[in-house]
C-alpha cells in the first residue's frame, strides 16, 4: 500500500463522520494528488525499498507473535497480516495471504474462553471480514456479561436480532440499550493493541531526504519517522475495520422529531445521551449532539446541548480547514496518535489545532459556518450552503 494511500485512510478515519452523519459538513480532505515521493522516481524507489524492508520485519514479527498461540496474539497477527497489500502482491498471492490471516483469526476464536473482552469484541469484526467461523451470539453474550450496561454492545445485539428477524429479541435488546448506563467504544482499544505491536518492530533507518519528503506529503510539519509510518498503518487499518455501525440506532430514531412518539423519542434520547459522552471517536458525538439539541425538554437543557454542539463544531470545522492549507503550512503533533488512542479523536483534533496555533475551544459568540448547525444554535432556519 502506498504511503499516500495510507495517509488517505488516516484522514478518512479522522473525517469518518462525513459519510455517516447527515448533520456533519460534507467537505472532507482535499482530493489526493501526487506528492513529492510519488513524483520523484528516485524518492519513490527509496520509499518502496524502505517499505519492503519494514514489511519483512513486520511479517517476521507477526509470525513470532502468532506462534505464541494466545487468543490475543493470534488476533493481532491476523488483524495486521499482511501489513502491506500492494497491487502486485494482491494479484500474485491474495488467496495465500487471506488464508493465513483467516487461520490465525479462526485460531484466536477457537482458543478464546471469554476472559478477554477485547478479543471477543474484535472477533465480532474480524471473523466476518476474514471468513472465519465464529458464533456471534456467543461473543455477544460474553461481552454483555463482561460489560453490563454498555449500550454499544447492546446495540450490536439489537442489530443482530433484527437481522435474524427475531422480533422479541430485537425489542428486548433495544429496551436494554435505552436503559444502559454507558456507551463505551472499543475502537481505540484495538488501535492501542496494534500500535504497541508495530512500534516494537525494528525499522530500517529512513534516508533524510525521503523522511523530509514524506513529512511534507503527510502535512506533519517535520520529517517523518518510522513510528509515524507504523502509526499511519494502525489508523488506516482502524478506519477500514473497526468503525462501529450506528445505522441501527439512526434508522430507528430518524423520524422527524415532532412525529416520533414520546416513548420512542425518550428511548432514542437516552441512547443518544450516552453516545454523546463517548470520547473514543468523532462519529458518536456527530450523530448524537444535534439530536440532543432538538430533543431538549427545557431551556437549561437546550443551552447545555447547544454549547456542547458549538464546541464540537469548532474543533471539527477548524480541523477540516487545516487540510485545505498547503501541506507545508500545517503540522501534525508527534503524539497525535497517542492522544487519539488514549483520550479519543476529538481530543486529538483539539491537540492538532493547538499545534497549528489555533485555540482548542471557540471564542465567546462564535458560530459555525455549517447552516444546519448554525440553525440549531440560533433557532433560525438553515440557509443555503
Amino acid at each position: 500500500m502506498r504511503t499516500r494511500t495510507r495517509l488517505a485512510l488516516w484522514l478518512g478515519m479522522m473525517a469518518s463522520v462525513v459519510a455517516a452523519s447527515p448533520t456533519i459538513a460534507q467537505e472532507g480532505p482535499p482530493p489526493e494528488i501526487p506528492g513529492r515521493v510519488e513524483s520523484d522516481p528516485q524518492l519513490a524507489a527509496a520509499s518502496e525499498a524502505w517499505h519492503g524492508a519494514w514489511r519483512a520485519n513486520v511479517e517476521a514479527q507477526l509470525r513470532t507473535i502468532a506462534a505464541r498461540g494466545t487468543p490475543r496474539d493470534l488476533l493481532v497477527a491476523g488483524w495486521l497480516w499482511p501489513i502491506e497489500n500492494d497491487d502486485a502482491r494482491r494479484q500474485e498471492s491474495r488467496s495465500f495471504w487471506r488464508r493465513e490471516a483467516r487461520d490465525w483469526i479462526q485460531a484466536a476464536y477457537d482458543a478464546s474462553t471469554g476472559d478477554d473482552p477485547l478479543v471477543d469484541w474484535a472477533l465480532l469484526n474480524a471473523c466476518p471480514k476474514n471468513d472465519a467461523r465464529c458464533d456471534r451470539a456467543q461473543l455477544l453474550q460474553r461481552l454483555m456479561a463482561a460489560d453490563p450496561g454498555n449500550a454499544e454492545v447492546l446495540l450490536a445485539a439489537y442489530h443482530d436480532a433484527a437481522e435474524r428477524r427475531d422480533g422479541n429479541a430485537t425489542e428486548r435488546y433495544w429496551q436494554a440499550a435505552a436503559n444502559a448506563t454507558h456507551y463505551r467504544g472499543h475502537v481505540n482499544d484495538v488501535g492501542l493493541l496494534m500500535a504497541s505491536t508495530l512500534r516494537q518492530v525494528p525499522a530500517p533507518p529512513l534516508d533524510p531526504a525521503l523522511a523530509a519528503a514524506m513529512g511534507e506529503d503527510f502535512g506533519i510539519g517535520r520529517a517523518a519517522t518510522p513510528q509515524d509510518l507504523a502509526d499511519m498503518a494502525v489508523m488506516g487499518i482502524n478506519a477500514a475495520i473497526a468503525m462501529p455501525s450506528l445505522s441501527p440506532v439512526t434508522q430507528r430514531c430518524r423520524t422527524q422529531v415532532e412525529a416520533l412518539p414520546l416513548q420512542a423519542r425518550s428511548a432514542c434520547k437516552r441512547i443518544y445521551a450516552l453516545m454523546a459522552d463517548d470520547a473514543s471517536i468523532l462519529i458518536t458525538r456527530a450523530v448524537a449532539l444535534p439530536q440532543l439539541v432538538q430533543w431538549a425538554d427545557t431551556d437549561v437543557e437546550r443551552a447545555a446541548a447547544r454549547e456542547r454542539l458549538r464546541r464540537f463544531a469548532w474543533v471539527y470545522e477548524n480541523t477540516m480547514l487545516l487540510y485545505q492549507r498547503p501541506a507545508t503550512a500545517r503540522q501534525l503533533p508527534a503524539d497525535y496518535v497517542d492522544v487519539f488512542l488514549r483520550d479519543g479523536e476529538l481530543a486529538a483534533m483539539r491537540r492538532q489545532l493547538q499545534a497549528n496555533g489555533l485555540a482548542g475551544d471557540p471564542p465567546v459568540g462564535w458560530l459555525p459556518d455549517r447552516p444546519d448547525y448554525r440553525a440549531l444554535l440560533t433557532d433560525g432556519p438553515p440557509s443555503a450552503p
